[in-house]
């Protein structure tokens, strides 16, 4: 039998194969459940904003034309949001509710490491963001469904089979 080489660090084997042939037993997440999980995140973090952030806003009277702290505070929330969920589970709360999951396209488990995770959630993002959002369009006709921010971070979304 096969067996690959192991790493005396992790203990774990370490594949050399292409970042692109480690996974092919996932099933990968197309575009439009993709859509629908971001929009579920969008709808969780706006309740969010006028649950929280707007009453804090008409307690210290800020004016709707000028950026605040409160402001400052609730762009961070969003981020972490996105950073920390991705990062401890592969998972936000909409990818969690479409059965999708963020997993690593380098590693034989999966798991993404914390560079991974800012390099696909910040840099990543806003790099796809670009060019009337082309980067987050790539997803529908890649042979993986890996938008830009995938593939800089070397991730893929894939439909999540635990219970």
């Amino acid at each position: 039998m096969n067996q690959l080489p192991h790493d005396e660090k992790a203990h774990e084997p370490v594949s050399h194969e292409p970042y692109h042939e480690a996974h092919p037993q996932h099933s990968y997440a197309g575009f439009w459940i993709r859509v629908v999980a971001s929009l579920l995140d969008s709808m969780f973090l706006i309740g969010i904003s006028y649950l929280v952030f707007n009453p804090l806003r008409r307690v210290f009277s800020v004016p709707y034309a000028s950026f605040h702290f409160i402001d400052l505070v609730e762009v961070l929330f969003d981020l972490l949001y996105m950073i920390l969920l991705t990062w401890w589970t592969g998972q936000t709360l909409g990818k969690l509710i479409t059965g999708i999951r963020v997993i690593s396209a380098r590693q034989a488990r999966g798991n993404l490491s914390g560079g991974q995770v800012l390099l696909r959630e910040v840099i990543g993002k806003f790099i796809a963001s670009l060019v009337f959002g082309l980067g987050y369009l790539w997803v529908a006709w890649h042979p993986r469904k890996q938008g830009w921010h995938d593939l800089i971070a070397k991730t893929y979304v894939v439909r999540d089979r635990r219970p």
